[in-house]
């Protein structure tokens, strides 16, 4: 019996060892490539308070390569935020305004919003900066920006408030908590 016991553990032994030597591990590694570093990427991470955003940009003048990584940032907050002017506007004016007015509400409110978004966007907080010159001689920027949240809901209340077309239906308060709760829910935090 433990003859037997020997015999099947040998031979398990020697299967287990002969496929393991035949199994080749394909990883990125092995096919040559290497893992990159992105600085300032720990800063590109949406919270319940920030849309955030990360950009690159290479220029022989450093000014030129700040501003073009300034502007992908920039565009990736936009990305990030996707269609939410024309949801906010679409969704707030349906519940509130009736019949023939409800396009041209709808229209204002998204342009107003809008208007709101790329503002806050060009002020926006920089968190990260980092600067390199290139073996080249070209400068290298990576710049991570945020906006918050809370504050994109009460410019644009105010924004919608202000408007004389939308003045009889809107109610700045119950609109920054439904616009809060409403990019709660689909900004995929």
């Amino acid at each position: 019996m433990k003859r037997k016991m020997m015999m099947v553990a040998a031979v398990a032994t020697l299967l287990l060892g002969a496929c393991k030597s035949n199994r080749n591990v394909v990883t990125p590694e092995t096919m040559g490539n290497r893992e990159v570093e992105l600085p300032c990427a720990q800063y590109d991470r949406d919270s319940e308070e920030y849309f955030t955003g990360m950009g690159v940009g290479e220029n022989l003048n450093m000014q030129n390569a700040r501003m073009a990584a300034f502007n992908a940032a920039k565009s990736m907050v936009n990305g990030k935020l996707g269609g939410l002017a024309k949801g906010l506007s679409t969704d707030y004016v349906r519940s509130q305004a009736g019949g023939a007015q409800q396009d041209d509400v709808q229209r204002i409110a998204e342009r107003e919003i809008t208007a709101v978004i790329e503002r806050m966007l060009n002020d926006a907080e920089q968190t990260c900066e980092k600067l390199y010159q290139t073996p080249a001689g070209t400068y290298q920027s990576h710049i991570a920006i945020r906006i918050s949240k809370k504050e994109l809901a009460q410019r644009t209340a105010t924004a919608l408030s202000e408007d004389q077309k939308l003045e009889g239906m809107f109610h700045r308060d119950q609109f920054r908590k439904w616009m809060e709760e409403y990019m709660a829910k689909h900004s995929g935090n």
